[in-house]
């Protein structure tokens, strides 16, 4: 498989995270590396990683609305860009997954 670079923006145009990444069963999914993340996202994410990884599932739902309210966009080493979802991002075991909302939007444009 060819592993790709990707960074994956906010709705604001802020870098949340740059990941090496392969696509894999319906997914992308590799490591991350978030030291440009925003200190509300990485808190955000950081919560996220700990309800998974602790297996609170009555907080799940929850915390995954408030992530996918967020409009992410991942733009490749190749320039082209799609909108993001079911992003999970997990700063502390550096792995990042996620899916394209809808196929590729554009290419080159930022």
């Amino acid at each position: 498989m060819r592993h790709k670079s990707v960074t994956i923006f906010d709705g604001e145009g802020n870098v949340v995270a740059t990941a090496d990444i392969e696509f894999r069963q319906e997914c992308y999914s590799g490591s991350v590396n978030v030291e440009r993340m925003p200190e509300s996202l990485r808190l955000m994410f950081e919560e996220y990683e700990e309800i998974v990884n602790n297996q609170i599932f009555s907080l799940l739902d929850q915390i995954e609305d408030q992530i996918g309210a967020i409009p992410f966009v991942a733009v490749f080493d190749d320039g082209c860009e799609a909108h993001v979802k079911d992003l999970q991002i997990f700063p502390k075991g550096c792995t990042v997954s996620f899916k394209m909302a809808e196929p590729v939007v554009a290419c080159g444009s930022r």
